[in-house]
């Protein structure tokens, strides 16, 4: 991540049990200061959920017959957003009807291609591209990651609006989600899901579950053992009931489709 105006390498590990955890952090930067170290403190404590409040969640998922063995299952699991306004959408544009896995590829090939390096104990880490890297690129370029004509296109025009209107996450906050959505979908490639996405993983929403979410909803359907598939409008009635929740609910049922798969260890 790019702080005070120099490239920081984080690494963060946990230490603990979830009711005790102590997060360690090491930091790597060419100039460290005490500044860095408090706007280090900052963005991790935003990007890894550290100030939320999970204490209603747990009451209201421990009620629950249903949801309470996906709450036993990843206690202690934070909400972690975005660090800017340009990743969430460019995240949200690329993971569009495709398999996590496959975005998350295109996503590091986009990274690696136009992301600012960062060497350190001979490894190359790789910063997420600048908004201002991809504004002024052509759809052949971008699509070199792996994006479709439509995706890249998207890409650049978002790039393109955000530079030139100065646009930023906190342009958003002061908004109610109704009217934040309003002003997502503006965007070339932001439709509903990808609206939905943003308001959660990018300002924090947690009562937005991503509507249109193929996956999710197919785990929801699983995890609620119904007969027959969920539409949107019943997982919109579900979701009421979570007492605003429902991007807290998402994660869950993410992580437990990653679980599946075996792409994450549990303990």
């Amino acid at each position: 991540m790019t702080l005070d105006s120099q490239i920081v390498l984080a690494s963060v590990e946990q230490k603990g049990p979830p009711g005790s955890a102590v997060l360690a952090v090491d930091l790597a930067c060419e100039n460290p200061s005490p500044q860095t170290r408090l706007a280090a403190e900052s963005a991790l404590i935003r990007l890894l959920g550290l100030d939320v409040d999970l204490s209603g969640f747990y009451a209201m998922a421990f009620a629950d017959a249903q949801l309470a063995p996906l709450a036993e299952k990843f206690i202690g699991v934070r909400p972690p957003l975005y660090p800017t306004l340009f990743e969430s959408i460019a995240n949200a544009i690329v993971l569009q009807q495709i398999s996590l896995d496959a975005g998350m590829s295109v996503l590091n090939r986009l990274t690696e291609i136009y992301g600012a390096r960062f060497n350190y104990r001979h490894e190359v880490f790789y910063l997420f591209p600048e908004v201002r890297c991809l504004a002024g690129l052509g759809v052949e370029e971008i699509r070199r990651a792996g994006l479709t004509a439509n995706k890249a296109r998207a890409l650049a025009e978002c790039a393109g609006q955000i530079m030139e209107r100065g646009l930023s996450l906190e342009y958003f906050e002061e908004m109610d989600n109704e009217t934040a959505f309003n002003e997502l979908v503006k965007f070339r490639g932001i439709g509903r899901w990808s609206a939905d996405y943003i308001l959660l993983r990018g300002l924090g929403r947690l009562d937005v579950f991503p509507q249109g979410d193929i996956g999710a909803r197919a785990r929801l359907n699983s995890l609620l053992r119904s007969d027959g598939k969920l539409s949107d409008l019943d997982v919109a009635n579900i979701v009421k009931k979570w007492q605003g929740y429902g991007g807290i609910v998402y994660f869950h049922l993410l992580l437990s489709g990653l679980a599946d798969k075996g792409l994450m260890c549990l303990f």
